[in-house]
């Protein structure tokens, strides 16, 4: 009995000590701030999907037209839609999704004034706030049909339990759904 109380004290400081190291450095830095205090502000260098070679970890998801990047985990679907449609339905979604847009390259995130447009946004887990970063590409393939080459990785860590992949397979659904309802309103000519 005496073995499972020493026990039982031990998971409790172990997982007491974190969970307040935690709390007060949220207080100090905020809640977004934590983990770049701890480790860094990572890799956040632009993606260049031409060149793009994903790391050997399991933290990351990647999304593309066969011709565009290299190991990618999935392929990219075709929506009936130009890509100026398609760039305001990610905007739209990074909204909601409470996504903070990143500057472009230009300093202005404005994808018209950019050699290769891309979307930047950085994304936090709910609880503890960890961030992953997501780039997006729409690509025009005529006047009414787009693609997209999507990245989504963690900042920090080795695994993310399927976080990015499931955030992208969830993003795609989304958008498969509304630019469908906006091309059917087009050739509806509504």
């Amino acid at each position: 009995m005496k073995a499972v109380r020493i026990l039982l004290r031990v998971l409790l400081v172990v997982l007491l000590v974190p969970l307040l190291a935690y709390a007060g450095l949220a207080l100090a830095v905020g809640r977004d701030g934590v983990w770049e205090t701890l480790f860094g502000p990572g890799d956040r260098r632009p993606v260049a999907f031409e060149t793009l070679i994903p790391p050997d970890r399991p933290n990351h998801h990647l999304v593309c037209p066969p011709d565009l990047c290299r190991e990618a985990a999935g392929e990219s679907p075709v929506f009936p839609v130009a890509v100026e449609a398609q760039v305001a339905a990610w905007k739209r979604l990074l909204e909601r999704e409470g996504a903070r847009r990143l500057a472009g390259r230009d300093g202005q995130n404005d994808m018209a004034k950019i050699d290769v447009p891309q979307i930047d946004a950085e994304v936090r887990t709910p609880w503890l706030r960890f961030p992953d970063l997501v780039t997006i590409r729409p690509i025009a393939l005529g006047p009414d049909r787009s693609t997209v080459a999507l990245y989504s990785r963690s900042l920090y860590g080795h695994s993310d339990l399927g976080t990015n992949a499931a955030r992208l397979r969830a993003w795609l659904g989304a958008m498969e759904a509304e630019l469908g309802r906006v091309a059917t309103a087009a050739a509806e000519g509504g």
